[in-house]
């Protein structure tokens, strides 16, 4: 496979150190003056014959001509170069045509036109090259390039995400990066490549090629070149190498493995085809799954509804018709409290997918893609059947309202995505489209031999620090740098309390470690089918001091994390701002940020803003630039002169006093000749003594003295004094008007904003500059959570999701558009579905880890979709039932053909006493987990149990038989008993968790309510049980869960200082003759592995011992050998309740 990119523009940056020749304009075409060459574009300089300098565009010739004697000097140098110099234009240019000037009287002996008159000189970069003699480059058979995959490994690193898709767009990111465009009018395939010659100073071993982004080396062998090194253009060494120009067809080769291995491929690829195939029967699940969804939305029909009233907390009434609905969708929403939980979606009309009965199974659950029905999504509260109303509570965040009229039906879109993204992975392994070549075949049990590649032998300190305080255990070491060796895939084992958590914490550390220096940023996918044990990770999978970023379209805890640290960061922040007191700089710039923006917010009123003014120069003045305090002063004086003029408005006093003398003033002749002299000295005297700021701006002295010493009045001075009488009557009978809403001055705000910005660039130069960027930082962590997410999401090495949801909307949300990972770690993988499993293994680029435990809890199968596949035969059934994880495991466990390390167990458990993991070895695998902790580890202080880990009570069927409820069974006397237990301990042992499981949802249920009898839990609004609220934390006041009560199912990676385990199963002996009715779940050994490992300090089982004595069934063989410890009496204790 051979690329030939795409014709991108001239790069800015060239090989090599240029030669600048300026020009002027000589000659324009007046088509092309004053339109724009932008910078960068290549030219070509030609000299006609006639001595003519031409500057050549694709697009049009100009004369030009140099523009100094020195240019004309280095244009001699860049012709006797000739078609080895590459020519730009350094900046954008407008050519414009010589301004016509008359000719001179006499010659002056200089050929060069003045810049006036010829224009703007303009300039041109070129770049001058040797011929690259001795590496042919013919057009005919052109040079190929063969790239790699280490060196595509190299170029991910320099490239950005979207060039990283697959090989063609990297190989077109290395041709921009490392290859000259033709030159203009040039054929297509005459490339050009800047290159210097090997080490012995020529081309026949070798060459480096200099590109405007990237430097490869080139090393010769048997069949051509290949490239060998990547490396970035930062390194080149300018003119301290000769750099040579070959032109002619080079193209890059592809000879990565996967194009080596195309026949391998092929073969996996008809692998996947084959109906027989393991892919195929989960295709055939896959199929099935979609006509079972089908039906029930066949089953329950659609409900016409004429009118809906949108309530408080996204609750709707919808009024409906259910006369003519069917009769189960009548049941189920008359009856909401005994139905399945059920989603109904409100839509104008309704979608293809549910009146479209012609659509095939497959085309229907790819239908998705298509519709443009937008329905609101809601579960049913209850039905008023007076009413006909129907009341429904949204299920999903930011929906729409409903349409007013419409149709309710099954809710179906989120199944026919999760199918859809299912069918993406499978059409994505069948077409060769996922990223490692070898996954189809390895997935359908085949073998890959890959070639030997450089091992990392060594943990990295932030992957060690991990496993601190005692390091890691040999078989940690060996999963970690298992993981990170592995060619596609590593698989590792995790049974109960090995730390697995610990080596995911590692691995992805060090992975960060590797990336640094390339696009780390969301390199890594940390996944599990659960929500629960994506949370877990991203609690635990932190890098370089960030916490994976959680993706979630539905927002369920996805900015727990980052929330959490946001707050940790600002408390560490708060402490270091301790050690480092606010100095003189940085209280001065706080102060003048809090005035400005206070100001700005509410601004001062008048009669206030001098002080307000006062307390700005108090609190920065002896900081701030001396011409901004001027500023400040001037405005303080001139409020504060405003603020007392008009107090004396206010003064009814003097207003009183002045108001005669200034009536009595003589304006006219008659009146001045009677007594003018005296009124004006009896008013200039009464305004001395007022000395009163309300006549401030009012020149009253000048014409009343001249009135004093006139002898006769004249006009001029006539008319002064009768405006002066009514100026100075003007403004004693103004009426103050305060505005009603006070306006902030704009002349102050721009004033207070300049202080605050000069304030802000003095402290950064200042003692107290360290201290002013942690404030800034503490201050934005805690006021700005948006902006932080934001920047958090640019930095953080990992993203985690479920295994549905790394392909969602809300990943390419943040970022993920071409949908691809260096790596993909995944948790809980043994109990993922495999067509669930595909979806993130599809997006891995370089590796995959699956991190899971097959001993416990198995993958989630459709009950009626299994049972109608299971029909098909006992191996059918057996394929069904083994997790992808254990089917690679198995097929990896003893050996691999190739060499490479893909499959480790974690071999020894911290988590429990030793007396307890040395049974979960024994029982479930095989004696080969040791202990890591000594017993004196776990004592647990509990009289009543002894000092001995294991714990059984029993509790007869005399006390009351086992009840069935509806699918599930419940048993009321072992409730009574656990609930006594942990209300007699859980407040006596504050530091210690209490769990309780079971394997039947209905005994959880029974475990609740005589939880609350006793005062430990309570009912929740929404339907569920929590404990008390004195039980949600430890003595210290810390969040700690202290007591939960779950299904065996809800348990798997969860621990408890005192874990309580109800076997619920309670007959006659004549009933057990049939082991699996009588005692049914307890007879799967990956359930009873998953129960009878959460316990750090006691197991105390509860049940009828009777059961599991002597003769019981092996199928139950580990609860029989829990009851014998516990009966020896050294280890363990029967404790009668």
């Amino acid at each position: 496979m051979s690329v030939r990119p795409k014709e991108p523009a001239m790069p800015a940056r060239m090989p090599g150190e240029p030669v600048l020749l300026s020009f002027l304009w000589h000659r324009v075409p007046q088509e092309f003056t004053d339109q724009a060459i932008p910078d960068g574009v290549e030219v070509r300089l030609h000299h006609r014959p006639t001595g003519q300098l031409d500057l050549v565009t694709d697009t049009a010739t100009f004369g030009i001509r140099p523009a100094t004697p020195k240019d004309e000097r280095k244009l001699d140098r860049v012709q006797a170069a000739g078609t080895t110099c590459v020519a730009v234009t350094a900046h954008p240019v407008r050519p414009r045509p010589p301004t016509p000037v008359p000719p001179p009287r006499r010659r002056t002996g200089n050929p060069h036109q003045s810049s006036s008159a010829a224009g703007t000189p303009f300039t041109v970069r070129v770049h001058i090259y040797a011929p690259a003699t001795g590496l042919a480059v013919p057009l005919s058979t052109g040079l190929l390039l063969d790239v790699d995959d280490a060196v595509l490994e190299d170029a991910t690193k320099y490239a950005d995400r979207t060039d990283t898709i697959n090989v063609g767009s990297l190989m077109e990111f290395m041709a921009r990066e490392l290859l000259l465009e033709p030159r203009p009018g040039a054929p297509a395939d005459a490339r050009r490549m800047v290159v210097s010659a090997g080490p012995a100073g020529s081309f026949a071993a070798g060459f480096r090629v200099h590109g405007p982004g990237l430097m490869a080396d080139v090393e010769k062998h048997s069949a051509g070149y290949r490239i060998v090194r990547l490396l970035s253009s930062v390194h080149d060494r300018g003119g301290a190498v000769q750099k040579a120009l070959a032109v002619g067809s080079i193209e890059f080769r592809d000879m990565t493995a996967r194009q080596r291995d195309r026949e391998r491929i092929q073969q996996g690829l008809d692998l996947v085809a084959s109906q027989n195939g393991y892919l195929a029967m989960w295709d055939r699940y896959q199929e099935l799954e979609a006509r079972h969804i089908r039906r029930r939305l066949r089953d329950f029909g659609s409900i016409r509804y004429t009118d809906v009233k949108v309530e408080s907390d996204g609750r709707c009434a919808f009024t409906v018709d259910l006369g003519r609905a069917l009769p189960r969708t009548r049941a189920a929403l008359e009856n909401t409290a005994a139905a399945e939980r059920v989603e109904l979606e409100a839509a104008e009309r309704l979608p293809a997918s549910v009146t479209d009965t012609a659509m095939t199974d497959r085309e229907w659950l790819v239908a998705s893609r298509a519709q443009k029905v937008k329905a609101w999504v809601g579960e049913p509260l209850g039905y008023d059947s007076v009413t006909e109303v129907l009341r429904l509570t949204a299920t999903l965040n930011n929906q729409q309202d409903p349409p007013p009229q419409g149709w309710l039906y099954l809710a179906h879109r989120g199944d026919q995505r999760r199918l859809d993204r299912r069918e993406k992975a499978m059409q994505q392994l069948r077409t060769d489209g996922t990223h490692i070549p070898a996954l189809p075949t390895l997935l359908e049990g085949g073998t890959w031999p890959q070639a030997a590649r450089q091992r990392i032998t060594k943990l990295s300190p932030s992957a060690l620090s991990c496993f601190a305080p005692h390091g890691p255990t040999p078989a940690q070491r060996e999963a970690v740098l298992t993981a990170l060796n592995t060619p596609d895939v590593a698989i590792i084992q995790g049974p109960p309390g090995t730390g697995k958590t610990q080596v995911i914490a590692a691995l992805v550390n060090q992975l960060g470690d590797l990336a640094q220096g390339g696009d780390v940023a969301g390199s890594t996918l940390l996944t599990s089918f659960q929500h629960a044990a994506v949370d877990h990770l991203v609690t635990r999978g932190w890098v370089f001091g960030l916490p994976p970023l959680k993706v979630d379209s539905r927002g369920r805890g996805s900015k727990v994390a980052l929330d959490t640290w946001r707050i940790e960061a600002a408390r560490a922040a708060d402490l270091r701002l301790r050690e480092r007191p606010a100095g003189p700089h940085l209280a001065a710039r706080r102060a003048a940020a809090e005035l400005a923006a206070t100001y700005r917010a509410a601004p001062v009123p008048p009669e206030s803003l001098s002080r307000f003014l006062d307390q700005v120069l108090t609190q920065v003045g002896d900081i701030a630039e001396p011409s901004l305090v001027g500023e400040l002063r001037s405005h303080r004086d001139r409020a504060e002169q405003q603020r007392m003029r008009a107090a004396a408005m206010a003064d009814p006093d003097v207003r009183a006093d002045l108001l005669p003398y200034i009536r009595s003033l003589r304006c006219t002749a008659t009146g001045f000749h009677d007594d003018g002299p005296r009124t004006a000295r009896a008013l200039l005297t009464r305004l001395a003594l007022a000395d009163s700021p309300l006549f401030d701006g009012i020149s009253y002295q000048e014409p009343l003295r001249a009135a004093i010493s006139a002898t006769a009045p004249h006009t001029e001075l006539l008319n002064a004094l009768t405006a002066l009488r009514n100026a100075l009557l003007d403004r004693l009978t103004a009426r103050i008007r305060l505005p009603e809403v006070t306006v902030a001055d704009p002349a102050i705000v721009d004033l207070l904003d300049r202080l605050a910005a000069q304030l802000a660039e003095a402290v950064t130069r200042s003692p107290d500059a360290i201290a002013a960027a942690l404030l800034d930082y503490r201050d934005d962590l805690r006021s700005d959570p948006e902006g932080v997410d934001d920047t958090l999401r640019a930095y953080t090495v990992s993203l985690a999701s479920t295994c549905q949801q790394a392909v969602s909307k809300a990943m390419v949300d943040v970022g993920r558009r071409d949908g691809a990972f260096e790596s993909v770690v995944v948790d809980e993988a043994a109990r993922a579905n495999p067509l669930d499993l595909l979806i993130p293994l599809a997006q891995a680029r370089r590796r995959i880890v699956l991190v899971g435990d097959h001993a416990q809890l198995p993958h989630m199968l459709e009950p009626d979709v299994e049972r109608e596949l299971s029909s098909l035969g006992d191996d059918v059934r057996e394929r069904l039932q083994e997790s992808l994880f254990q089917r690679l495991a198995r097929q990896w466990e003893h050996s691999s053909s190739d060499g490479h390390s893909r499959f480790v167990r974690l071999d020894t458990q911290f988590r429990m006493h030793p007396v307890l993991g040395s049974f979960v070895s024994d029982n479930f695998y095989q004696g080969q987990l040791r202990n890591g902790r000594e017993a004196s580890d776990f004592t647990h202080g509990i009289e009543r149990y002894g000092e001995v880990p294991a714990v059984w009570l029993p509790v007869p069927q005399s006390a009351g038989g086992e009840t069935q409820r509806g699918t599930s069974r419940a048993r009321h006397a072992e409730a009574i008993v656990i609930a006594a237990e942990i209300a007699a301990l859980i407040e006596r042992y504050p530091r210690m968790t209490f769990g309780v499981i079971s394997f039947y949802a209905a005994q959880v249920t029974e475990v609740w309510k005589e939880l609350k009898k006793a005062g430990l839990a309570e009912f929740t609004d929404a339907g569920g049980w929590r404990p008390v609220t004195r039980l949600s934390r430890d003595e210290d006041g810390a969040p700690l869960d202290r007591l939960r009560v779950g299904t065996v199912d809800a348990f798997q990676g969860m621990e408890f200082s005192v874990t309580y385990l109800s076997t619920v199963r309670s007959c006659t002996p004549v009933a057990r003759n049939d082991a699996k009715r009588a005692y049914g779940h307890l007879t799967v050994a990956n359930r009873l592995c998953v129960a009878m490992s959460r316990q750090q300090r006691v197991l105390a089982v509860v049940g009828d011992d009777d059961m599991f004595g002597p003769g019981s069934p092996e199928a139950v063989k580990p609860l029989a050998g829990f009851l014998k410890l516990c009966r020896k009496g050294v280890d363990g204790r029967v404790v009668r309740p």
